[in-house]
């Protein structure tokens, strides 16, 4: 890199977990995201594995209250077809660009909360009547030195304007610096149907101040699909000193 950097401590509450964190990285710095997923579906005679190779996501804090959002999804699908592969494809379809922006900290049960907004467009072209967004807002409370209750409500729009609601609900527990697990439950759905709803759990591991490592396994409610995965976090502070 051509910018100077000091060891930092990673700032986000939820590293790791598909849930968003209720407040911003600190200003100057630079969070990368590397997650690897890989994914197995079953239909009938049908079999689909997906594996991100990887997303990423990119946060700075351009403020103590700003953060601003990259996030690259590349992914490679296979389809069987009576365990005979089909099709083999790779995607780099969409990017997202956006910013969270923190609202208030936790009093008592009023939990801690953040906005976050992001614009989805095709990676093909970019046409404003073909965008897509991503709107939550954010929350936490801290239910004692150990544990936290995260949780996130919104809305996504996709580029073909397919609009769905969504939730995710998440308990971390951390029994000291080094390591912390977590359940979660995440959603999707319409006013006429539940079109995705999953059951996660997975640990993660403090490498160091601002380098961490996360394992999940995720298990479909109303699908045959599984998933297992791993995010990468680094935490850089690009201010020069």
């Amino acid at each position: 890199m051509l910018c100077a950097f000091t060891i930092v401590f990673i700032s986000s509450k939820s590293i790791g977990q598909i849930v968003e964190p209720s407040s911003v990285v600190e200003k100057n710095i630079l969070q990368l995201e590397l997650e690897t997923l890989y994914s197995i579906e079953k239909k009938a005679s049908q079999k689909t594995t997906s594996w991100d190779i990887p997303n990423i996501l990119i946060r700075y804090g351009l403020s103590d209250n700003i953060e601003l959002q990259l996030h690259t999804p590349f992914t490679k699908e296979r389809y069987f077809e009576y365990n005979e592969l089909t099709t083999n494809i790779f995607k780099f379809e969409e990017g997202e660009f956006g910013i969270s922006i923190n609202l208030w900290g936790q009093n008592k049960f009023l939990p801690e909360t953040a906005i976050m907004a992001r614009i989805v467009s095709s990676t093909n072209t970019l046409k404003f009547n073909e965008l897509g967004n991503i709107v939550s807002l954010n929350f936490s409370n801290l239910v004692s030195k150990k544990l936290r209750l995260n949780y996130n409500i919104g809305t996504t729009t996709n580029i073909k304007k397919h609009t769905t609601g969504f939730y995710i609900l998440n308990i971390s527990y951390e029994p000291n610096s080094q390591v912390h697990y977590f359940l979660e439950n995440s959603s999707d759905f319409t006013l006429n149907n539940v079109e995705s709803n999953s059951l996660g759990m997975g640990f993660g591991l403090n490498l160091s101040n601002n380098l961490a490592m996360d394992f999940s396994a995720t298990r479909s409610l109303n699908h045959d699909m599984f998933s297992t995965g791993v995010i990468l976090t680094w935490a850089i502070n690009t201010k020069k000193q």
